[in-house]
């Protein structure tokens, strides 16, 4: 479980440094005012990153991030100036970045680091150079960055370790390397991951015109001319995975319901086609609906609609959380058992409808029974279409019978 450690000395900075975090960061935060009080608590606590002033009442000189440092704890800088010599002194103790205090932007602009650092923590990288001591200096950087990262000595072997590992988000690669150089790697890995998916940064040595603009236009999302600075190459590769997220996050509230925060009809379908190419696994496909949930809108208010589709989105998590979910209806939902045989299947939806009953639902305050439907059919070897209609059929045969139980059918 990830932490942060903030140590600041000053009331101000630490009360929007509190603000932003309450707003951006998602993790435990502790906050302390001195270098004795940050010993405390890593004493008492693990941390993934620190953000620490450079200047504290009881560590003038930069103690305190010796001291998270020694502790193994990534740390960024909080200074109220910077010079050569301070520039130096913080490359040297090897902190991730560091932050100048001079306005209230560069606090937010703290936060966010600390947050794209979180994000990229266990983040697959790889670097493609056939130089050892570029390959090894990179790694280091972007280790400091909290990535996992991995090493290639040409774009043959960068471009194997892609096609194995789907789970490599960000690929740094040199322009001249043998076998296949850094051009041919990009096109040939934007032909199976996009830039949504994967970024990708272009390097190459000073005094070789246009190749950053073939780069670009190959597919990568950003270049870098060796030899960089720290700090150039710290900003690019958090503003290129910045983007990626901000993609991510985009993509992710297409593919949500608003009111249920449950997968939508949408992303339920591309889904579906993904697991029906799993020919050699059983699925099943189970359709739900709610029984008389016109009577609820009628008697309370669609608001109290609202409420019981959310207390049985939360009931359905729990029961299905090792599944894919959807909303694709008013009250129906949808649910893809894969690698799971029609038996097995039945049962545990007829477990699930049971305890369904039994649950003691809220309605403006007052206790509310619900019940649902189930129409489930074979998700294997079918047409997505073919399966939905055999659902649907199902569901409507449980409807018509007595509700409030399930109903299977399989194709011919």
């Amino acid at each position: 479980m990830q932490r942060v450690l903030v140590v600041e000395d000053s009331k101000v900075v630490q009360q929007v440094l509190r603000h932003l975090a309450a707003h951006y960061l998602d993790v435990d935060v502790d906050f302390a005012w001195s270098l004795k009080e940050g010993i405390s608590l890593i004493a008492k606590h693990e941390y993934t990153l620190a953000l620490v002033d450079l200047t504290l009442p009881d560590a003038m000189n930069g103690e305190v991030a010796k001291y998270t440092l020694s502790k193994n704890i990534p740390t960024v800088v909080l200074t109220s100036k910077i010079d050569e010599y301070i520039r130096q002194q913080m490359l040297e103790l090897g902190v991730v970045d560091y932050v100048v205090k001079d306005n209230r932007d560069s606090y937010h602009y703290a936060i966010k680091l600390v947050a794209q650092l979180l994000r990229n923590h266990g983040c697959k990288a790889l670097v493609a150079d056939d130089s050892v001591l570029s390959r090894t200096l990179m790694k280091q950087m972007l280790e400091k960055q909290l990535f996992e990262v991995s090493d290639a000595h040409d774009g043959e072997q960068a471009l194997q370790m892609l096609k194995d590992d789907p789970e490599i988000k960000l690929l740094l690669t040199d322009y001249a390397m043998p076998t296949m150089d850094g051009f041919e790697l990009v096109k040939a890995v934007r032909n199976f991951r996009g830039r949504d998916d994967l970024a990708i940064i272009g390097l190459s040595g000073a005094g070789k015109h246009g190749l950053s603009a073939r780069f670009i236009k190959y597919g990568a999302n950003d270049f870098l001319t060796k030899p960089f600075m720290n700090e150039e190459f710290h900003c690019r590769v958090m503003q290129t995975m910045e983007q990626l997220a901000l993609i991510a996050d985009i993509k992710e509230s297409a593919y949500r319901d608003h009111l249920t925060g449950l997968y939508n009809r949408r992303y339920f379908y591309q889904y579906a086609e993904k697991v029906l190419k799993h020919v050699e696994q059983d699925n099943v496909l189970a359709l739900l609906d709610i029984d008389f949930f016109k009577n609820i809108n009628d008697q309370f208010g669609h608001e109290a609609g609202d409420q019981a589709l959310k207390q049985v989105t939360s009931f359905l998590k729990t029961k299905f959380d090792d599944f894919t979910i959807a909303r694709i209806g008013g009250e129906e939902f949808a649910v893809v058992l894969d690698n799971m045989g029609l038996e097995k299947a039945e049962l545990r939806l007829n477990t699930f409808r049971e305890q369904l009953a039994e649950h003691a639902f809220s309605i403006n305050g007052e206790p509310y029974s619900l019940t649902m439907s189930i129409g489930i059919t074979p998700f294997s070897k079918v047409s997505l279409t073919g399966a939905m209609r055999l659902a649907d059929k199902a569901l409507y045969q449980a409807k018509q019978q007595q509700r409030n139980c399930v109903v299977s059918l399989q194709s011919n």
